[in-house]
């Protein structure tokens, strides 16, 4: 990939000092040549620091990396993960035509979630990483969509207070404990599960991939439902990890939200680099990181149900590339993964835009807008559209670069 990738470092170089408003007055078509649309998803990234020429050498970069061949290798369910020789199946999980064992899990889970629904009004959820944000971000986005009457509270912290307050007030009688854990040996999850296990609860569950060990630590056979080794944590939302989602939000609900991630798999799978959301996401998350030197992006969702989406991005990223090594064990010469952070706008406006305004270094910021329903009053899009136009200009007319995302919920 050597050449392909100075050809990138050469246009990173043409670019890396280009006035955005001088790109957008050479090309008038620049928003309609660089927006991308998806599944549920419009993409505009006419704001980052690229043009077609830049975009060519990614995707002849990405020809080198063979990425289409490591597409078809995922997807054919082949051992993409070198280090435990593991397949990455977690699309597997989504499809109306998922294999028959997760068929019959989603059967169970739903079967379960009608049954016991009239029994509990709370359920406590005990996971960590990627078994605990996953169904966080899913209930917290998906508010409007939750059966009235049970409350989800959720604990990941080894901190003793973490636990307390997910049970405090909830009757025990009354009370679902979920134990999300892989192996069912993950020391913090098991030691709150302890603790609430001896609080009391009447009903239990677990998601794992080792059934024998949750029923041998308590939890009957017809409540352990099961995921794979090849679901990896960080993508794990989309199994019986969210069994309390299945349970809390109304029938149809969550398989509806399979059913949506789908359609983004099928895109992702057959859709050439060049119009790819997903690929090209990636690839200007590399071309800001590796090329053009930003250690960082901001991940800012103007939209207050997808507040925890920078903490589920965060671990989802930079889990799965904060890596310092080759799939093959060599060292790299470049950084695998930049940082992920941010904050719901538009209390994040009020907090560390100052920096990404008038500060010294450049952050590329990605901003999250909900173009679909709305609860309560409108919100004022005019301060969402002031707030991406300064953030694209710092002081003396320089530009920033913030890219677009519209989700329909």
């Amino acid at each position: 990939m050597g050449d392909a990738w100075l050809k990138v470092e050469a246009e990173a170089k043409r670019l890396a000092s280009a006035n955005l408003l001088d790109l957008f007055s050479a090309n008038p078509r620049r928003v309609a040549e660089l927006t991308v649309q998806a599944p549920h998803l419009i993409a505009d990234f006419s704001k980052q620091r690229i043009d077609g020429a830049a975009l060519n050498a990614l995707g002849a970069l990405a020809q080198a990396a063979d990425f289409d061949g490591w597409r078809g290798k995922l997807f054919a369910g082949q051992a993409v993960n070198n280090t435990e020789g593991r397949a990455a199946k977690h699309w597997a999980l989504r499809g109306a035509d998922s294999p028959a064992n997760v068929m019959e899990v989603r059967a169970r889970m739903a079967a379960f979630a009608e049954h016991i629904r009239p029994q509990i009004n709370a359920i406590v959820h005990l996971g960590i990483g990627g078994s605990d944000l996953g169904p966080r971000l899913v209930l917290d986005a998906l508010k409007p969509l939750r059966v009235s009457g049970i409350e989800v509270r959720f604990a990941a912290n080894v901190d003793g207070a973490d636990v307390a307050d997910a049970i405090d007030g909830l009757d025990p009688k009354r009370t679902l404990l979920i134990v999300v854990s892989k192996t069912f040996t993950t020391q913090e999850t098991l030691a709150n599960a302890e603790f609430v296990r001896a609080w009391g609860p009447a009903h239990l569950a677990a998601a794992t991939s080792a059934p024998d060990k949750a029923i041998a630590w308590g939890v009957p056979g017809e409540n352990v439902f099961a995921f794979w080794d090849w679901v990896g944590g960080r993508y794990s939302l989309w199994s019986s990890v969210s069994l309390a989602c299945a349970i809390a939000l109304q029938d149809g609900a969550f398989e509806n939200l399979l059913s949506g991630a789908a359609t983004m798999d099928a895109h992702f799978r057959d859709t050439p680099f060049a119009q790819n959301l997903p690929a090209l996401s990636a690839a200007l998350q590399m071309w800001n990181r590796e090329a053009l030197g930003h250690s960082s992006y901001a991940l800012i969702p103007y939209a207050e149900r997808l507040r925890l989406m920078p903490a589920y991005m965060q671990q989802l990223e930079m889990e799965s590339n904060g890596k310092r090594v080759s799939r093959d064990g060599a060292a790299l010469d470049r950084s695998a993964c930049g940082v992920t952070w941010g904050a719901a706008g538009t209390n994040a406006q009020h907090s560390f835009f100052q920096l990404l305004h008038q500060g010294v270094g450049e952050i590329p910021v990605e901003f999250i807008i909900n173009a679909g329903r709305h609860e309560g009053p409108l919100a004022p899009r005019q301060s969402v559209r002031q707030c991406v136009g300064a953030n694209a200009r710092a002081d003396g007319g320089q530009e920033r670069s913030p890219s677009a995302r519209r989700n329909d919920l």
